[in-house]
């Protein structure tokens, strides 16, 4: 009995010190940029963002490919897409966080979108879930979007909802040209170990895979975005111009020749013949 209350105050402090730092180290953070470059990638997400990039680098490693000027970073612990009901929170709220970016200077060029966890924990609804991705696509507008799916499995109800509020992505993509997902979710399902005890967040190994998802899809979104921007050149060619040519064949008959026999008139003198007197 001894053995066992020790290991389940051992395993209440590590909750509790699990927590705390969740709490001190998660409230957030976002990248710095510099105003008025371009182009800028943005990564908006939630605390699983910021673990990211806390605990594998990802800002690091997608800017060290060089392709943009400014790589953004920013994870909010409990962030959520949005809130279908007025909601003073803005760092809570992904469109308000967008949207204090842009007043800030960002003018993101693509978005790397990873939120979601936090709305099927709170929400059931599908119109819901309509609702706040449409929010937030909106406020984005059109540049391109890469959606991460969402797997969140500390309840089976929660699960459920996570496999809802990806049913609902993948039919929003026929709303917004510019909306493409990768299925993380199909990531986790391959090996839920990569999921902490929480089975929120993500362990080391996990939090670098998805570091390392986050430079594909940034590689991906550059390739979008240079094709949206790539001047377009027109070539004209001159009209073509049709010559009609009008010969005239003049066709010559030759009509038989006429001949014309003219018969002479024959004069014939016949002699004279002299016939001797007869003798009486």
């Amino acid at each position: 009995m001894f053995r066992i209350s020790n290991k389940r105050r051992l395993a209440q402090r590590l909750v509790l010190i699990s927590v705390a730092f969740a709490i001190t180290l998660g409230a957030g953070s976002s990248t710095p940029f510099t105003v008025g470059t371009s182009p800028s990638l943005l990564i908006l997400g939630d605390s699983i963002t910021w673990g990211t990039d806390y605990f594998a680098k990802a800002q690091k490693l997608v800017a060290g490919d060089g392709q943009w000027v400014n790589v953004v970073v920013d994870g909010q612990y409990s962030r959520r897409v949005a809130f279908p009901t007025p909601n003073t929170s803005i760092r809570m709220s992904g469109v308000k966080s967008y949207l204090k970016l842009k007043s800030a200077g960002l003018n993101p060029d693509a978005v790397i979108v990873a939120l979601g966890s936090n709305d099927v924990a709170l929400e059931t609804k599908v119109e819901v879930y309509e609702k706040i991705i449409r929010d937030l696509m909106n406020t984005i507008g059109n540049v391109p979007v890469t959606w991460l799916t969402v797997n969140r499995r500390d309840t089976k109800a929660i699960f459920a909802r996570s496999v809802v509020f990806n049913t609902v992505l993948v039919k929003l993509t026929s709303e917004y040209p510019n909306l493409v997902l990768s299925d993380w979710s199909a990531i986790i399902n391959d090996n839920p170990k990569l999921m902490s005890w929480d089975k929120v967040h993500l362990t080391p190994t996990g939090y670098a895979i998805r570091a390392k998802s986050y430079q594909s899809l940034a590689r991906d979104s550059y390739e979008r975005y240079w094709i949206a921007t790539a001047p377009t050149t027109t070539t004209t060619l001159p009209a073509e111009t049709t010559t009609t040519t009008t010969i005239v064949t003049t066709t010559a008959t030759t009509l038989p020749a006429v001949t014309t026999t003219i018969i002479a008139a024959t004069t014939t003198v016949l002699p004279t013949t002299t016939v001797p007197a007869s003798s009486p």
